[in-house]
């Protein structure tokens, strides 16, 4: 109501309508901590504020009968349904979760909305002109629950409101929902007939936010179906579930690959299983134990991988894991310890640096990911003793550009095509005690294939060292030695004060 001489004359009508205290200041367009003094609110509203004995007697009550559910929350605002759904989130084992921060979503049975529009058009009937046709005259139910029941439940369970905290999914339902959403949807069929051909179009509260008001629908129609004003109810909203879904993590570190038996992931072939165990299982079972309850969903990250049959040595391979509903937000640096320490036991992987890092970092893990060098060491092998000229030809500190066709041992997973990739530097060794040895140490463009770069793939691969030096050669063993990228921050988790 815009002036505020006639705030009275609205409480008085919303009050004989039976609607709450709290709702009654929803049509006053109250705003944000005036609803957390009620008395105070209506005075400067100039209103006439009444007491509402919560703990009168029977016999008081005999003589003076109070309204029944609020028409147009269903009780939603009410000391008794707020304690209801606290005891509910209680009950949930909220406790279990070491987050302090919260913040809790309720889903409203699609009634109320109806129930809103029926006092608009009570509003309209009883205040016109004051009442706009196209705007509500409330403050929507859902912006109040933020105005009014976050602020309580975040109170009572000691926790702080913030979206990045714990969600607490709080679903509502009303015993007359049904019962109302079958009316509702021959009002539609109705008020917005469909051309033949058209599909039914279900209710939404999408569709009932934007179709249903009293500019698109006419009051007469409506009155067809709903009563105008809502109708007092005696039984107030249940609640149908509460379902806690804590933040989600991320925890980075490096790990160095020690075998050249296991897979990054998974390996299947066929439906089969083909090795028993992999670099991502290995680290998700021995780290998310005492933060999540399913494994299931946590998301393994890494910068690049390696083949199976080679190892990742130095300082390692960065990854991330990224876990959902976790319990835990913290890793104590002994409980990092810990975990690392036992993954070092299945003596095929070893991971360092472990933390718990933001979700602004992992632009670490993709960005510039073609632009990263990575230092390779392989052991091949020639049909021939080395000679000086071989060695000279696969000197080249100032590196050189290949074309390089997708292997066809990566086909099944990835696209084919003719990239581009730099050797930064190529340096070759001769194993003394045997000659047709060489150690190539290759500084490398992320994303090349250096079994391929070596053997060339006939010529898939171009130059490849078997072109540089004019015979042929083949790769016996490869390790990843370094990886340019200095991410996580390091951390000695090891250093543990008693």
């Amino acid at each position: 109501m815009v002036n505020k001489k006639m705030n009275q004359d609205l409480v008085d009508f919303l009050k004989d309508c039976g609607v709450c205290q709290i709702c009654q200041l929803r049509y006053l367009k109250a705003r944000g901590t005036e609803y957390q003094s009620i008395k105070q609110t209506f005075e400067k509203l100039n209103v006439k504020y009444e007491r509402v004995d919560t703990n009168s007697s029977e016999e008081s009550a005999v003589k003076k009968p109070r309204k029944d559910v609020c028409p147009t929350c269903l009780g939603l605002f009410s000391k008794e349904f707020q304690k209801y759904i606290i005891d509910g989130i209680l009950k949930a084992e909220i406790e279990n979760y070491d987050c302090r921060d919260v913040v809790v979503a309720i889903s409203m049975p699609m009634m109320l909305q109806i129930r809103q529009l029926s006092m608009w058009y009570a509003l309209l009937e009883r205040f016109c002109p004051l009442i706009d046709m196209e705007k509500a005259p409330d403050v929507p139910l859902k912006e109040a629950v933020k105005l009014i029941l976050n602020p309580i439940l975040c109170k009572e369970l000691q926790r702080n409101y913030e979206a990045s905290g714990i969600i607490i999914n709080v679903t509502l339902m009303h015993s007359e929902e049904l019962d109302e959403l079958a009316k509702l949807q021959k009002l539609h069929e109705k008020a917005f007939p469909r051309p033949p051909n058209n599909k039914r179009q279900d209710i939404s509260r999408g569709l009932i936010e934007k179709q249903y008001i009293p500019k698109r629908l006419k009051g007469e129609l409506f009155k067809q179906f709903f009563p105008v004003p809502p109708a007092v109810v005696t039984e107030p909203l249940n609640l149908k579930s509460i379902e806690l879904l804590g933040p989600t993590i991320f925890i980075a570190g490096r790990y160095c690959k020690l075998t050249r038996e296991l897979s990054h992931t998974p390996w299947i072939l066929n439906g089969h299983r083909v090795m028993k165990d992999s670099i991502e299982e290995i680290i998700i079972r021995n780290v998310t134990p005492n933060l999540c309850n399913d494994q299931s969903k946590v998301i393994f990250m890494s910068s690049g991988r390696e083949d199976v049959d080679v190892r990742c040595l130095g300082k390692g391979r960065p990854f991330v894991l990224e876990i959902s509903n976790a319990f835990k937000t913290k890793l104590s640096t002994a409980d990092a310890y810990h975990i690392e320490c036992e993954i070092d036991k299945s003596k095929k992987i070893s991971v360092r640096h472990l933390q718990i890092v933001k979700r602004e970092e992992l632009v670490h893990i993709k960005s510039g990911e073609e632009k990263k060098r990575k230092f390779y060491r392989a052991l091949c092998v020639l049909q021939e003793p080395a000679t000086l000229d071989i060695l000279e030809k696969l000197n080249l500190p100032q590196g050189f550009e290949i074309k390089q066709k997708t292997p066809v041992r990566v086909l099944h997973r990835r696209p084919l095509h003719t990239r581009p990739r730099n050797v930064y530097s190529l340096k070759a060794w001769v194993y003394k005690e045997n000659l047709n040895i060489l150690v190539l140490d290759i500084v490398s463009q992320a994303g090349t294939y250096i079994k391929e770069l070596v053997h060339g793939e006939f010529g898939r691969t171009v130059p490849s060292i078997t072109s540089l030096i004019g015979r042929p050669i083949d790769i016996v063993a490869l390790d990843v030695m370094a990886i340019d990228l200095d991410w996580p921050t390091p951390i000695n988790n090891s250093h543990v004060e008693d």
